[in-house]
């Protein structure tokens, strides 16, 4: 799948992520930026996808993930999991995945809580945070339009465009976000993409920094 190669880069011992604020676990902003540009639409938010990650010796890993672990409720539309990737011997990548079908105020809710909580905040100090959401409709709107209101919603600049048939993919900068990634030619901290199914169905995903989610 496409977004594989996004993941595979989450898991590179090489630095590559900036921010400017203090911390990405600052607050939601960025999320509900997103969310509300989907809800201004009318078009129904299938899938939330908040990934966030850091590197930590091994044996602090393995105590924070077990204290973790079934230490809240969680509403039955979420799922979350712990991923831990080898870098070396005592070094590690700890990767914190929530996902649901859909963004509400319970899900919110739940990942405000995680996200103050004084042993989360804790070990994900210095964390990267990634949010991303995605919806599927049916219609016969452009795919050029879709990425058009995009672009102008976020003023995003210095686009990069992969135009595939029944497919794109756009990725830029905007000043509506902080985090961005370093790249060959300058920075990006949006990605969204477009896809067309059968019978005009459209799959549209946006992601900050960058799309960490299947699209």
């Amino acid at each position: 799948m496409r977004f594989l190669l996004i993941v595979a880069l989450l898991v590179s011992s090489i630095p590559f992520f900036y921010q400017s604020s203090s911390s990405a676990l600052s607050d939601l902003s960025a999320a509900d930026d997103m969310a509300k540009f989907f809800e201004e639409q009318n078009w129904e938010i299938n899938h939330t996808g908040i990934l966030i990650h850091t590197k930590a010796d091994r044996a602090e890993a393995e105590a924070f993930i077990e204290k973790m672990q079934g230490n809240a409720q969680k509403p039955d539309s979420i799922d979350e999991q712990y991923d831990v990737v080898p870098l070396n011997q005592n070094l590690v990548k700890v990767i914190y995945e929530l996902t649901s079908d859909g963004w509400n105020q319970d899900v919110k809710k739940y990942l405000e809580n995680q996200l103050s909580n004084d042993n989360f905040r804790q070990f994900f100090k210095n964390g990267q945070i990634f949010s991303c959401f995605q919806s599927n409709f049916d219609g016969k709107i452009k795919s050029n339009f879709i990425t058009n209101k995009i672009v102008n919603y976020f003023d995003v600049k210095n686009t990069k465009v992969i135009d595939e048939e029944k497919f794109i993919v756009i990725s830029g900068i905007s000043d509506q976000f902080e985090q961005y990634i370093p790249m060959d030619e300058g920075k990006i901290n949006i990605q969204f993409a477009v896809r067309e199914g059968k019978n005009n169905k459209k799959t549209v995903t946006i992601g900050t920094p960058i799309l960490v989610i299947e699209y």
